[in-house]
């Protein structure tokens, strides 16, 4: 998959052979040690593997960031309203808060292990699905907003507009990640089960998200699954034909609506109807344009004055583009992107296939609906009516914005978990540059510090393994010496890692590895472990005893015995 993690490059060169200078690198050039934490996948952040911490640090920093730019703008774009309507300038901004204090709450119970992480994988999501679906069926019926907006697609709670397709996002999203895994991480579920869920989980919501009407939302939750299944190994003929149909399903759409028409006429050329379908696309490209280089400053825009409609909402991007002109609006975008880029680290690191779709999903739905509403209000695709994450105004909005983000969070916090190799590897001894008898120094996990070995056997002391119940006899009828048997040495250019001379073999290069003594004389290796005296069938007994014959060989009858038989 394209999230895959880098594969660690291999030594640049081994031990040298006997009598060739060395090439590998001095020992001041070797890889930093696992205490000093240099290298950029060594490194630890409060604990945490900095690969993991630092997406993560920077996904945070770049979410605050964006909310609170978010409730600035939104005070700027809606002071002027809210100070008509409500009496108040703070209107907005109060209720903005109090909708994005509940994302937080909600962010630090998903993203706080406050939720067991296999809730996400149970069968529950299928029910969280279906409560979606009544809420989808219900607006279809109870919702308000025809009238005034022209679609419904609201519940009033009372204390505020419930939008069920805003809730959708992130459960479809769950529920396609748990799909996608079982069948393609676990195989808990076979092809025909895959489909079926599939054709039931996805088509239904679309459905009855694309009846209130809501084209823009069924596009983006569309376009998310979509990439999943990318992301998942679908074939390029498959996606090539879901293209097609695709493409032909939303013309349709747009021939079957006239005010769909309209607004895909609007965005071929806003100026032919300015003051009716243009409207809107004429004041944001009148409001980018007066905001020039550096804008004319935060709470100066002059478009809120009751001249663009919903400049709080889904075009606040215009009143940021006028008050913070170009540069202003740039390091906005650029701050965006960076966070989307960390939520993709995110899922990289992420240890199982479920949390990588999971942590993607996330960020790629993030990322098309900012881009839906960015190239909407810049004339580059038809407006959709969807707002800007984070920091259009809107309580369904922002809390299923901040949901979104404290999945990926989540995945962030899963991966950090120890595997069998983390385990191994903690286990092992860590080469440095002194003896643990020179500094007596001792690892992060309890462990000695054998750096003193580097250039060096580990092996520790000379190790001589005995012979078998007093050795093997030679030929002479002798006993074998230990010194054929195996014999580790500690070499290298110090001796052993306490400083003492090495025994060495005669001869041999100087400096080097340790290595292994497996005797002088290579028939003596190659003697069984356990031999019986050699008889002389002539009626002498001895491996020295002369023979009386040159015919060494028994007579017929002994050879059989040897072998297992008997004469008959």
């Amino acid at each position: 998959m394209w999230f895959s993690k880098n594969k660690e490059s291999a030594p640049e060169s081994g031990p040298s052979p006997a009598g060739a200078p060395s090439t590998s690198r001095p020992k001041t050039h070797r890889r930093a040690t696992a205490t000093s934490h240099s290298g950029w996948g060594e490194k630890y952040i409060a604990g945490v593997p900095a690969r993991i911490m630092r997406p993560r640090l920077v996904f945070l920093s770049c979410l605050i960031a964006i909310c609170m730019f978010g409730l600035l703008m939104i005070y700027s774009a809606s002071s002027v309203e809210s100070l008509q309507e409500n009496g108040s300038s703070w209107f907005f901004l109060y209720r903005q808060a109090i909708f994005m204090f509940i994302g937080f709450v909600l962010f630090a119970v998903i993203g706080g292990r406050l939720l067991p992480w296999p809730l996400f994988r149970s069968q529950l999501v299928w029910w969280v699905w279906l409560g979606v679906l009544a809420l989808l069926i219900a607006v279809l019926f109870v919702g308000r907003g025809a009238e005034e907006w022209g679609a419904s697609r609201w519940i009033d709670l009372g204390f505020f507009n419930l939008q069920p397709a805003e809730v959708a996002k992130p459960v479809i999203i769950v529920l396609t990640a748990k799909i996608f895994a079982d069948y393609f991480e676990d195989g808990s579920i076979d092809a025909r089960t895959f489909l079926v869920q599939m054709l039931v989980m996805l088509p239904l919501p679309l459905f009855l998200i694309f009846k209130e009407p809501d084209l823009g939302t069924t596009i983006i939750i569309a376009l998310t699954v979509f990439a999943i299944a990318i992301l998942c190994g679908l074939p390029w003929r498959v996606v090539a034909f879901v293209t097609v149909v695709a493409f032909l399903l939303g013309a349709a759409a747009i021939v079957a609506s006239p005010y769909r028409a309209k607004r895909l006429l609007a965005f071929l050329d806003p100026w032919s109807d300015p003051y009716d379908t243009g409207y809107q696309a004429t004041l944001a490209i009148m409001a980018f344009a007066s905001g020039g280089l550096f804008g004319r400053g935060i709470g100066n825009s002059t478009m809120k004055y009751h001249y663009l409609p919903e400049a709080h909402n889904d075009y606040i991007l215009a009143i940021i583009g006028e008050e913070l002109g170009f540069v202003g609006t740039a390091i906005f975008v650029l701050v965006f992107v960076a966070m989307i880029i960390a939520a993709f680290y995110i899922c990289r690191e992420a240890p199982t296939l479920h949390a990588q779709l999971l942590a993607s999903g996330c960020a790629i739905i993030l990322a098309v609906q900012f881009l839906i509403n960015v190239f909407g209000i810049l004339g580059i695709m038809p407006m959709t009516g969807k707002p800007l994450p984070f920091v259009s105004y809107g309580g369904s909005s922002i809390i299923a914005s901040l949901v979104l983000a404290a999945l990926i969070f989540r995945v962030s916090v899963e991966s950090n978990v120890e595997t069998a190799a983390d385990r191994r590897r903690s286990g092992m001894a860590v080469m440095g540059e002194r003896s643990p008898r020179a500094s007596g120094r001792r690892l992060a996990g309890g462990g000695d510090d054998v750096s003193g070995h580097v250039g060096r056997s580990t092996a520790g002391e000379v190790r001589v393994r005995p012979t078998r119940r007093g050795g093997a006899p030679s030929r002479s009828g002798r006993t074998v010496s230990n010194r054929s048997s195996l014999s580790v040495y500690d070499g290298g250019r110090g001796g052993r890692g306490d400083g003492s001379p090495t025994r060495r073999e005669s001869g041999g290069p100087a400096g080097g590895y340790g290595r292994v003594d497996l005797g002088s004389d290579a028939g003596e290796r190659l003697r069984p472990r356990r031999e019986r005296p050699r008889v002389d069938y002539h009626g002498v007994t001895g491996g020295d005893a002369p023979r009386r014959s040159g015919d060494d060989r028994p007579p017929r009858g002994m050879r059989d015995r040897e072998r297992g038989r008997y004469d008959r």
